[in-house]
C-alpha cells in the first residue's frame, strides 16, 4: 500500500502547486526534496513557499542548515527517513516534492553509498584546477569520466563536481559505480510526474526568473554576503546566487545576470528531464 506520494518534474513546471493542492485535499505534510531549500536565508532564489503556507501545511527539510554547511544525498535519505517515521506514527499522509531528481531516485531505489572518505590533498589540487580552468571545464572533465554523475550535478555546484572527481582520482573508477541500488522502486510510493510542452516550460522559467529578480533576489544575496557568508559557501552553488554574486562583484552586467540565470535554469530543466526518463511507473499530470 503506497502511503507516500512523490511528485517530480523539471523546475518551474508546477510541482509545488500540485503538492499544495493534494496536501489540502488529504491533510498531508510535505517533505522537500530540494538540495538548496534546506538553507536558511535562501528564500527567493530557491522558490520557497511563504511562511503563511508552511503554517497552513507543514513542510519538512526546509530552513534546517546554515548556508556554510554541506548537504548531500546521504543527508537527504537519512533525514527524510526520520521524518517519514514520525509522520507514519501519526498516520499523516506524506508528499515528497522537489527538483533534485538524483535525491528522489536515490530514495526510491534505496541507494547504498560506498564512496571513500575525503582526501584533502586531492581536493586542494582540484580546487586549484577549478580556479585555473573554471567550473564549466571542470564539469566537462567529470562528464568525460562519468556522464551519469555529471548529469546529476550542475556545473556551478563546485563542491559536488570536486567531490565526484576526488572519488575518481582515489579509486580510478567512475563515482557512479560507488553506489548500488535496488532493482525496483519502493512499493510504498506513488510517483507523479508533472509535465508541460518544452516551449511552455521555458517561457515559464524565463518569467519565473524575472519574478524572482523583481521580488528582491539581488537584495537577498547582498544581505547574505553582509552577514559574512562567503561567496564559496555550499549554498551559493544554487542557480541564481552565483550569477548575482558575479554581478555584484562587477563580473557581469545586470542584464547579463538575468540572461545567465534564465539560461542556466533552462539547462538545468533539460538535465532534470533526462533524469526523469530513468523513473519507472510514472503517472503523468499536466497543469
Amino acid at each position: 500500500m503506497a502511503d507516500i506520494t512523490v511528485i517530480i518534474g523539471p523546475t518551474g513546471v508546477g510541482k509545488t502547486e500540485l503538492a499544495l493542492r493534494m496536501a489540502r485535499e488529504t491533510g498531508a505534510e510535505i517533505i522537500s526534496a530540494d538540495a538548496y531549500q534546506v538553507y536558511r536565508g535562501l528564500d527567493i532564489g530557491t522558490a520557497k513557499v511563504p511562511q503563511a503556507t508552511i503554517q497552513e501545511i507543514p513542510h519538512h527539510l526546509i530552513d534546517i542548515l546554515a548556508p556554510t554547511e554541506g548537504y548531500s544525498v546521504a543527508d537527504f535519505i537519512a533525514r527524510s527517513s526520520d521524518v517519514i517515521a514520525q509522520l507514519r506514527a501519526k498516520n499523516t499522509p506524506i508528499i515528497i516534492c522537489g527538483g533534485t531528481a538524483f535525491y528522489i531516485h536515490a530514495f526510491l531505489y534505496g541507494y547504498s553509498l560506498s564512496a571513500p572518505a575525503a582526501h584533502s590533498q586531492i581536493r586542494d589540487e582540484l580546487n586549484e584546477k577549478l580556479a585555473q580552468i573554471g567550473p564549466e571545464a571542470l564539469w566537462a572533465e567529470l562528464k568525460s569520466i562519468d556522464p551519469t554523475s555529471a548529469a546529476a550535478i550542475h556545473p556551478n555546484n563546485h563542491r559536488r563536481v570536486i567531490r565526484a572527481l576526488e572519488i575518481f582520482h582515489q579509486t580510478q573508477t567512475p563515482p557512479s559505480q560507488h553506489r548500488s541500488k535496488k532493482p525496483a522502486p519502493r512499493s510504498d510510493c506513488k510517483l507523479i510526474g508533472v509535465t508541460r510542452p518544452r516551449d511552455q516550460l521555458y517561457a515559464q522559467i524565463n518569467a519565473r526568473v524575472l519574478a524572482m529578480i523583481q521580488a528582491g533576489l539581488v537584495a537577498e544575496v547582498q544581505s547574505l554576503l553582509a552577514q559574512g557568508i562567503p561567496p564559496t559557501a555550499p549554498a551559493f552553488s544554487a542557480i541564481g546566487y552565483k550569477e548575482v554574486i558575479a554581478h555584484l562583484t562587477g563580473g557581469i552586467s545586470y542584464d547579463e545576470m538575468i540572461n545567465l540565470v534564465q539560461q542556466h535554469t533552462r539547462n538545468f530543466a533539460k538535465r532534470q528531464l533526462t533524469w526523469i526518463k530513468q523513473f519507472e511507473h510514472l503517472d503523468w499530470y499536466k497543469p
